[in-house]
């Protein structure tokens, strides 16, 4: 091996877990109550590689709640019921630009297209949690845009407004699927499920992809 890497500690309550103590907690358990995908996710995310971590379920419901269903479903849900919605779940040919772009349509396109590099310069550097928050910083800005656009005000006129309305649809998902690809390594069945939903091939589900348009 070229690297090898030395974890810390799972703690609970402060201290190691221990079978002589009793207070060890079952990974198959918290499996089946919460999936692989969450649980994975939830440590990669929370405890930085070289460093102990005190585990709690608390914990571990705050972030598959805040992250995964609050942030990265909202985004999911959200985009995709507009779609279905405004445009019978297809958008339309040449959505990929915009004849007035505002200013924050770049600022998304800037993040979701500078997020490989820097998730990969994380990634190679075991920092894994570090990477998952690049993600994260990227979704919760596209939750944002979708409050700075009103799609829903937009669609009240689809004869001035569909054309910026499926442009805006078009960067949400375009992000969405960015973000999926990047986080597959944590949740790959958690993200297959997304790629489906939004429609993402697997031609573009891979590294390669993970590239803006």
């Amino acid at each position: 091996p070229k690297h090898v890497f030395g974890h810390g500690w799972l703690l609970l309550d402060g201290g190691k877990m221990s079978k002589s103590k009793g207070n060890v907690v079952d990974p198959y358990i918290l499996a089946e109550k919460f999936g692989v995908d969450a649980l994975r996710f939830f440590l990669m995310r929370t405890f930085p590689f070289g460093s102990d971590g005190n585990f709690s379920n608390e914990l571990l419901i705050q972030t598959i709640n805040t992250d995964l269903a609050n942030d990265l479903g909202n985004l999911v849900s959200r985009t995709t019921a507009m779609v279905g919605k405004y445009f019978g779940g297809a958008l339309p040919a040449g959505c990929r630009t915009c004849a007035e772009p505002q200013p924050f349509d770049q600022e998304l396109r800037t993040l979701a297209e500078g997020l490989r590099s820097v998730y990969e310069e994380d990634m190679e550097t075991f920092a894994p949690h570090k990477a998952l928050d690049e993600i994260f910083k990227v979704i919760q800005r596209a939750n944002k845009y979708i409050d700075e656009n009103a799609p829903w005000a937009l669609a009240r006129d689809m004869e001035a407004n569909g054309a910026r309305l499926a442009h805006v649809l078009y960067n949400l998902l375009e992000t969405t699927r960015i973000c999926g690809v990047l986080l597959s390594p944590f949740m790959p069945e958690s993200c297959d499920k997304l790629f489906a939903q939004i429609g993402a091939g697997e031609d573009v589900r891979t590294w390669d992809a993970a590239a803006w348009g």
